[in-house]
């Protein structure tokens, strides 16, 4: 369900930005009609899955976060001391260790935290930037724009705690979804279907 809302979203930005370019229509038309006639409708489709897989496959990690307590949200990974007695029928019960959280270290580690959030998320919207810009050229140089601040913003935001980053979040997903919403226009207008 998630999925299908979050494409609603960023399909509803990335129509609604076509109302807002005043480029000519003729050459939008051409593009489209050479789209067409190499059958590549079928290649923004497929950058749409991509990141839509991507989407999915960074938030299920999340799920299985419930019940822990504390700030661990910027923990992507955690870990315990291995005792001696570490084979499976004694195991005992060692600290688990997360990412130090305060000071200088802990805005470190949430900016770095912060990178590597970009890293996870960004492959379908770095993959997509290529043929959508030049299908969407301005809607595609606006939303990278939007992403770059929002990374920056989402950076400086995690650096100073959690939830500090909450905008520079919402600005880089919107502009994630506004690409994926354009490449799903390129598919549907190479198909005819709209």
């Amino acid at each position: 369900a998630t999925l299908g809302v979050t494409m609603a979203i960023g399909f509803g930005i990335a129509y609604g930005s076509l109302f807002v370019d005043k480029s000519s229509p003729e050459l939008h038309v051409k593009k489209i009609s050479t789209l067409r006639a190499l059958d590549l409708q079928w290649l923004y489709l497929a950058l749409l899955i991509l990141g839509k897989t991507i989407t999915l496959l960074n938030f299920v990690p999340v799920t299985y976060k419930k019940g822990l307590q504390g700030n661990i949200r910027s923990n992507p990974f955690f870990y315990e001391v291995v005792g001696e007695n570490d084979d499976e029928n004694k195991k005992e019960e060692m600290p688990m260790i997360a990412y130090k959280n305060d000071g200088p270290i802990g805005m470190y580690n949430r900016s770095n935290r912060s990178v590597q959030h970009m890293v996870e998320n960004s492959g379908g919207f770095l993959a997509a930037i290529g043929p959508v810009g030049w299908l969407f050229p301005k809607q595609t140089l606006a939303v990278v724009v939007t992403f770059c601040v929002g990374r920056v913003v989402h950076q400086k935001g995690y650096a100073n705690g959690y939830g500090s980053h909450a905008m520079g979040f919402v600005l880089s997903l919107l502009s994630i979804l506004t690409l994926e919403g354009l490449s799903l226009i390129a598919f549907l207008k190479g198909e005819g279907y709209m």
